[in-house]
């Protein structure tokens, strides 16, 4: 109890720019079970992890994300952004600048640095487009949680709804997810190794009538699917527990250790 009213405390006293920040820390109360195999192997490297939530969230949302990844031996990188104003490109610039303030801090023991970057679903766009930048660094890893890499029709259907208007007005990060937007022929090919989780219902109908085939509620399986993955799974979850559920925290785990998710992954002999 004492940590839920010190969680609910911080949400509200911090001055976030998403109003989901109290909510997102009540959906990532606890942490999964730590698996030794999965720690970082105690070599020297500094191995960080950039952490991007997606539309309408806050950092707090990566937050059982993050203390996994803690447990595990990673530094976290994980800030609030202002997702629903701008566009995704200046969300990138923004992510540009965090990653470069957060990497010239001194170390005293000069140890060498590998980058991970996570995005869930518009923050992995906003990934690739940082990739794309000039002298953006080039990652170990990346992985994308329920990233609508093809756009998400959903976007299409709804962008004439009332709510929506009302809460995205015409705002350009929301609007470029639309799968006809411009903003998809700006993206580079990925060159480093990265993996896919998506969410399906299993039965081709999917949660959501509006898009076609299976989905996760928001995204269509197809939308998340990118070519060059080293490893791709599929949960049977939704789109906002894809950055929460302990399931989906594991497969994170082990494809930053192994570049395999849990499900293909077999522990290399001695």
């Amino acid at each position: 109890m004492r940590r839920l009213i010190a969680l609910l405390a911080a949400a509200t006293c911090a001055s976030c720019q998403n109003l989901s920040t109290p909510l997102d820390y009540l959906l990532n109360l606890g942490d999964p079970q730590p698996v030794a195999e999965w720690h970082t192997p105690p070599d020297g490297v500094r191995r960080v992890v950039v952490l991007r939530h997606g539309l309408w969230r806050s950092a707090a949302s990566m937050a059982k994300l993050e203390r996994a990844l803690c447990a595990h031996g990673y530094e976290t990188l994980n800030r609030d952004y202002p997702s629903t104003s701008g566009s995704i490109q200046e969300h990138a610039a923004r992510l540009h600048g965090e990653i470069e303030g957060y990497l010239a801090r001194p170390d005293p023991l000069a140890r060498p640095v590998e980058l991970y970057l996570i995005g869930h679903s518009m923050g992995g766009l906003q990934i690739r487009s940082y990739l794309g930048q000039p002298g953006a660094r080039q990652p170990t890893a990346c992985v994308f949680l329920a990233t609508p890499h093809r756009g998400a029709v959903l976007t299409d259907r709804r962008k004439d709804w009332l709510l929506f208007k009302l809460s995205m007005g015409d705002r350009v990060a929301p609007l470029q997810l639309s799968p006809g937007s411009a903003f998809y022929r700006t993206l580079s090919p990925m060159h480093c190794p990265f993996g896919i989780v998506y969410g399906a219902r299993g039965d081709g109908d999917g949660w959501n009538d509006d898009i076609p085939g299976d989905d996760d509620g928001t995204v269509g399986v197809s939308e998340a699917q990118l070519e060059g993955a080293v490893d791709v799974v599929c949960l049977p979850l939704g789109h906002t527990a894809l950055s929460i559920d302990d399931s989906s925290v594991r497969e994170v785990l082990c494809f930053l250790r192994y570049g395999r998710f849990a499900s293909t992954w077999r522990r290399e002999p001695n």
